[in-house]
C-alpha cells in the first residue's frame, strides 16, 4: 500500500509517548506531515511561534501543563483559525459543551482505532465531503474490516 501525500500539517499534543508516537506513525501512513509536543503548553508556544504552520491541532483533554480545555480557550483567544480535534476516554456533558462552544471540530472518544482517527480528521478538515469508515455499507455494518485496514497501528487506550 502506497503512502499518500497532502500537504496538511497537524499539531499533536499528547503526554503519553507511546500514544503520541502511534499516532505520528498513523498520520503519517495517511500522507500527513506530523509534528508532536507532550502537552498543551508546548502547542501553544508552538503554535504562537510559528502562526499559519498548522492546520490542525489533535490534542489530549487530559494533560499536565495545560490541558486540552484549556489550550483550546488559549488558542481562540489567541485568534487560532485552525481546525481542532480532542481525543478523550470521558468527558462530562458540560466540558463537551463548552468544547463545542469554542468551535472544536471534532471529539473523538478513546478507545479508537487509526480508521476512526482519519474519519475525525477528514470531518475537521473537510466539513462538507460526506465520509465512510472503509467497510461501511450503506446499513452501517461492517465495522470489523476497519480495524483490519491498519492492525499493526490500532490505538486502543483506556
Amino acid at each position: 500500500m502506497e503512502i499518500m501525500e497532502n500537504k496538511v500539517e497537524i499539531l499533536v499534543a499528547d503526554d503519553e509517548p507511546a500514544v503520541a508516537l502511534a499516532i505520528k506513525s498513523a498520520l503519517k501512513y495517511c500522507g500527513y506531515s506530523v509534528v508532536t509536543v507532550p502537552n498543551g503548553e508546548m502547542a501553544l508556544e508552538r503554535i504562537q511561534a510559528e502562526p499559519g504552520r498548522f492546520s490542525l491541532i489533535l490534542s489530549d483533554h487530559n494533560m499536565p501543563n495545560l490541558g486540552g480545555l484549556a489550550l483550546v480557550r488559549a488558542l481562540r483567544a489567541a485568534g487560532y483559525p485552525g481546525r481542532i480535534v480532542i481525543l478523550s476516554a470521558f468527558l462530562s456533558q458540560t466540558i463537551e459543551t463548552e468544547y463545542e462552544e469554542l468551535g472544536v471540530d471534532q471529539i473523538l472518544s478513546k478507545p479508537f482505532n487509526i480508521e476512526r482517527l482519519r474519519l475525525a480528521l477528514e470531518r475537521a478538515l473537510y466539513p462538507a465531503r460526506p465520509l465512510r469508515l472503509v467497510g461501511d455499507d450503506v446499513d452501517g455494518e461492517g465495522d470489523e474490516v476497519v480495524d483490519q485496514v491498519f492492525p499493526q497501528v490500532l490505538v486502543k487506550l483506556a
